[in-house]
């Protein structure tokens, strides 16, 4: 893992994906939450362990992510995978359970995260952060009621 400074973020030309749970959001308030979050880059290397609690809300800018829990033989068995754009932690906003989950970064990942007591004191201060708040209950309520997908608690992917 690796903090990158704003230098080196600039210096990569790192931004947000457009869409999914930025939908309808000024960009003022986008300014604002990417200034109060941090990227950080992963390698080849477990993000967030099976069994601890998801400590940040993320953002995948670049890279590939997979999730992977264990099976009914005790092997871990991959059950999804994120990639730019695409959203985990989100539920630690409401809940903070340890996941069953293990998100790995495949190969290189730069990901934008922020604690989510950082995210939630946003959400009931800036009246920007209204949509945002929307769309992630509209993700997790879009989980909750799909009979297709798998689930995957740790993971919020940005509705297609």
């Amino acid at each position: 893992m690796n903090i990158l400074t704003d230098e080196q973020a600039a210096e990569r030309r790192l931004a947000w994906p457009s869409g999914g749970l930025l939908t309808g959001l000024s960009q003022d308030f986008v300014d604002d939450l990417q200034l109060a979050g941090a990227f950080v880059e992963y390698n080849q290397q477990i993000i967030v362990a099976a069994g601890a609690p998801i400590e940040y809300v993320s953002c995948i800018i670049a890279g590939q992510v997979k999730i992977s829990r264990m099976d009914s033989n005790y092997a871990k068995a991959q059950v999804g995978t994120l990639s730019k754009g695409e959203w985990f932690g989100a539920t630690s906003l409401f809940v903070r359970n340890p996941t069953v989950e293990e998100i790995f970064a495949e190969g290189e990942v730069i990901v934008w995260t922020m604690p989510p007591d950082t995210l939630r004191r946003m959400l009931f201060e800036e009246r920007g952060a209204v949509q945002l708040l929307y769309n992630i209950g509209a993700l997790l309520a879009q989980k909750l009621t799909s009979p297709s997908q798998a689930p995957v608690a740790a993971a919020a992917q940005a509705p297609r």
